[in-house]
């Protein structure tokens, strides 16, 4: 079971956080492992969405969903307003703006209409990694993570494809409205090491006791609400779903 996770009694430390002292060492060789990264600080329901139980409605626009309502410094996530001391400072990755392909449509249409997986945990995606814009390896990336850079995801969207296809999702801070998808095996194409660490983790995060009992990582139901924000199925997990952030290292 992944370890270094916090008590739900506990606070949890900001996106950056809970990066292990051997991680650290890795990223400054330049082979960036996934790692464990905590859970930010919570935030009030109202500011990231957590707890509404409302129905969800269609999207309006070309975004079937909207980036959580989190604060930002800079580029930086600043859960209840303020970035935690130490927190590493996220950098503008300068992507254009860009629309969900028809394939990421059709996979959020399917977490609002039946919810989805949530994961409670972090990872650090190695230079190399493709973001795209939609589960689909066939389109144009539309940014790779450069030598010298990675990001940082905490909680995001597990999606599953027909082909039994791996994909994360999330938002990026700076980096525009639309979500970004990560395939695993793209992950495992830029690093292997973690690549097969990120496949690892999502297997012991799914057959894990829920977060909302043992306040250790797992995965969690989500859904889609009214605002068109992601949340977690129980609004007593309050910390937004999907947030990333591009560092230097």
């Amino acid at each position: 079971m992944p370890s270094n996770t916090e008590s739900v009694s506990h606070r949890p430390p900001d996106l950056a956080q809970g990066i292990s002292p051997s991680s650290s060492r890795n990223r400054r060789s330049g082979r960036a492992k996934v790692l464990v990264a905590l859970v930010f600080l919570a935030v009030p329901t109202a500011a990231c969405g957590g707890g509404s139980t409302s129905t969800p409605v269609a999207p309006t626009g070309a975004n079937p969903i909207r980036p959580p309502d989190i604060p930002l410094q800079g580029c930086t996530y600043a859960p209840n307003g303020s970035i935690p001391p130490g927190a590493a400072q996220g950098i503008d990755p300068h992507i254009p703006a860009f629309s969900p392909t028809t394939a990421a449509t059709s996979a959020l249409g399917k977490i609002r209409a039946r919810g989805g997986t949530g994961l409670v945990y972090g990872y650090s995606l190695p230079a190399g990694t493709e973001l795209f814009a939609g589960p689909d390896t066939s389109t144009t990336p539309v940014k790779t993570v450069t030598r010298g850079r990675t990001i940082n995801v905490s909680d995001p969207v597990l999606w599953t494809s027909a082909s039994k296809a791996r994909w994360m999702v999330f938002f990026l801070a700076c980096g525009g409205t639309s979500p970004y998808w990560v395939s695993v095996s793209q992950v495992t194409k830029a690093d292997k090491a973690a690549g097969a660490q990120m496949t690892r983790t999502i297997g012991e995060l799914l057959a894990a006791a829920p977060y909302t009992t043992t306040g250790k990582a797992s995965a969690l139901p989500i859904t889609i609400d009214a605002q068109r924000h992601l949340v977690w199925v129980d609004p007593k997990v309050s910390f937004a779903v999907g947030r990333g952030q591009l560092v230097g290292y």
